[in-house]
């Protein structure tokens, strides 16, 4: 981020509703503007209607009157928040995550397209996890796909434990006692528990 940059304002960013635009632990710098220069699509910090309460980071989806409508990046689209120009504290301008230079956030038209994309590969994603938790039920890939695991035996104080192993590499555990499995991808899709018993 090129210019000078007023780290004197700034808030740690909690939470999941701007996930993919900010991580936790995320610092966002911002700065005190004037309400005729925000935009649709800038991201702004404001204060709660509760007295102690948290601050938020959102974008602009609308300007009104003497209000702005807000969102969350990763909420849901009808999750919109009615933000009064008093709770307004300022611009997000830039933000610093861990061990990574400071960037610059994406506001106005742009910071808009970047909020759609977003939303939209959101829902990619919940389709995605769908269609795999279809093909893991159905065990269709099972038909074509049995790779060669091999079993190992570790026994504990606590547990019996399996260990399995394909081409050299772990992937995954069964915990015969807890009835525990854990299994890497692709994987899941051709191992699974049958009456409580390990099924390969």
């Amino acid at each position: 981020m090129s210019g000078s940059l007023d780290t004197s304002l700034f808030r740690f960013y909690h939470g999941r509703s701007m996930r993919f635009t900010f991580r936790p632990g995320d610092c966002i710098y911002f700065e005190a503007v004037s309400i005729s220069d925000l935009l649709v699509g800038d991201v702004i910090v404001f204060s709660s209607e509760d007295a102690g309460g948290v601050d938020t980071i959102h974008r602009i989806v609308e300007v009104g009157s003497s209000y702005f409508l807000t969102h969350g990046d990763n909420n849901p689209s009808d999750q919109i928040e009615n933000v009064s120009f008093s709770r307004v504290l300022g611009k997000a301008v830039a933000y610093k995550r861990k061990g990574k230079p400071v960037k610059s956030v994406t506001g106005g038209f742009w910071g808009r397209v970047r909020a759609v994309v977003i939303s939209k590969s959101g829902a990619c994603r919940v389709i995605a996890r769908w269609g795999w938790a279809v093909l893991r039920w159905s065990r269709v890939v099972r038909l074509f796909w049995r790779p060669s695991i091999t079993i190992m035996h570790v026994d504990t104080d606590a547990d019996s434990v399996v260990r399995l192993v394909c081409n050299g590499k772990s992937i995954g555990k069964w915990c015969s006692l807890r009835k525990i499995l854990v299994l890497k991808k692709p994987y899941d899709l051709v191992i699974y528990l049958k009456n409580g018993e390990l099924q390969l």
